[in-house]
């Protein structure tokens, strides 16, 4: 069957009329309420941190913040918008902001929008286009905005950056400085002390190193010995005797081991500071208390009257010493000093005496024997001499 009717067409719905949805008044008042609502529901500070860990859309949080720091005036957004513009290369836009924050009431914020304004001075630093003309400008200026920066700023965290960016560009100066009003803010700092430390001595001020080492000394215990050797090396350099002898008296009763060691370096300051009183006092404690380096300190504190020349006290301290001990091998020795002494003294009077008492103690002794024989015949007494040699004789040598 044919069918001549027409086939009805499907017909698409199609507005008839456009119509804006949202009026651009309302999209701004909704855009004021969502910022309104983000600083209700995120505390100061939150919303900066929010930004920077979930910037997936730059240009977009922007816009954001432009239109938060329209409501707020929060000075930090100022700051964290205006970084945003340097790291994006939008130069102008950033320092139009940092002309407001450096001037700011807030010596904090006036602090880090110095940096920020030195960054852009540092970037240009760096370009491969800018003429050593150009640098010598720049650096000029950035070293006088990082030092307007320290002289602004109380804060820890702050001064961390000035002092890096001090390093980077090695204004030695500045960076010194940083750590001293670092040290003076955070009183005990390890990590502060220690870079105060490191600048001193790169800036040559060796009395403050010095200052510094001693107290890393106190406070850094796992580091001690360590910073009581630089003290004692940094006093000696700069010559203060009293310190570095001062040191050495604590290195040997923290490290008593080689405390021996340590000793010995006092006495030779003593003797070359040509302090013999000081080394004698020192020496004899040493003596009546060390018995491990009895004779040791023994024969430092003879070579001190010798250098003098007073044989006669060397002589009554080996004499005492030989009349005190029991050792043999200990009474060989001292007995052969103290004839020796008055030997080099011309004493000869009195060596006959000491050898004419002692001298049989050790004629049973070959080497011992030669030598009281060649010592009786030094004094030029041949009666003297014949007498002990007949008992040499006796003993079959």
């Amino acid at each position: 069957m044919n069918i001549n009717s027409k086939q009805k067409k499907k017909h698409i719905w199609k507005p008839t009329a456009t119509k804006k949805i949202f009026s651009y008044r309302e999209i701004i008042g909704f855009t004021l309420l969502v910022l309104v609502l983000s600083l209700v529901i995120f505390p100061k500070g939150k919303i900066e941190k929010l930004i920077l860990t979930e910037d997936t859309n730059v240009e977009l949080s922007n816009i954001y913040l432009e239109n938060l720091i329209r409501i707020t005036k929060d000075e930090n957004l100022m700051l964290l918008l205006a970084e945003r513009y340097i790291k994006l290369g939008y130069k102008d836009k950033a320092i139009n902001i940092l002309s407001i924050l450096e001037k700011h009431q807030n010596k904090e914020v006036s602090s880090n929008a110095k940096i920020l304004r030195y960054q852009i001075l540092k970037t240009e630093y760096f370009s491969k286009n800018t003429s050593e003309e150009r640098k010598e400008e720049l650096k000029s200026q950035m070293r006088r905005i990082i030092l307007d920066a320290l002289n602004s700023t109380s804060d820890l965290t702050t001064l961390e950056k000035i002092y890096k960016e001090a390093l980077s560009m090695a204004f030695v100066d500045i960076a010194y400085k940083t750590t001293l009003k670092a040290v003076s803010i955070s009183k005990g700092n390890v990590f502060w002390l220690k870079e105060a430390f490191k600048q001193a001595l790169a800036t040559e001020n060796y009395k403050d190193a010095q200052e510094f080492s001693l107290e890393l000394y106190k406070i850094d215990e796992e580091n001690r010995l360590i910073w009581l050797d630089k003290y004692y090396n940094i006093s000696v350099a700069i010559k203060d005797y009293k310190s570095a002898v001062y040191a050495l008296k604590l290195l040997a009763e923290e490290d008593k081991n080689q405390a021996y060691k340590y000793y010995q370096k006092i006495v030779d300051i003593y003797l070359y500071t040509k302090d013999y009183s000081s080394a004698l006092n020192f020496l004899n404690m040493l003596y009546s208390k060390d018995s491990k380096n009895k004779y040791l300190w023994l024969d430092k504190i003879a070579q001190i009257y010798l250098s003098r020349k007073d044989y006669n006290q060397a002589f009554n301290l080996y004499n005492q010493a030989f009349l005190s001990e029991k050792n043999y091998q200990k009474r060989k020795e001292l007995f052969k000093k103290s004839a020796e002494l008055l030997l080099w003294s011309k004493d000869y009077e009195r060596l006959k005496v000491f050898l004419s008492t002692y001298y049989k103690e050790f004629l049973d002794d070959k080497e011992m024997a030669k030598f009281i024989l060649k010592t009786a015949l030094a004094t030029g007494d041949p009666k003297f001499a014949y007498k002990i040699a007949l008992d040499i004789k006796q003993r079959g040598f």
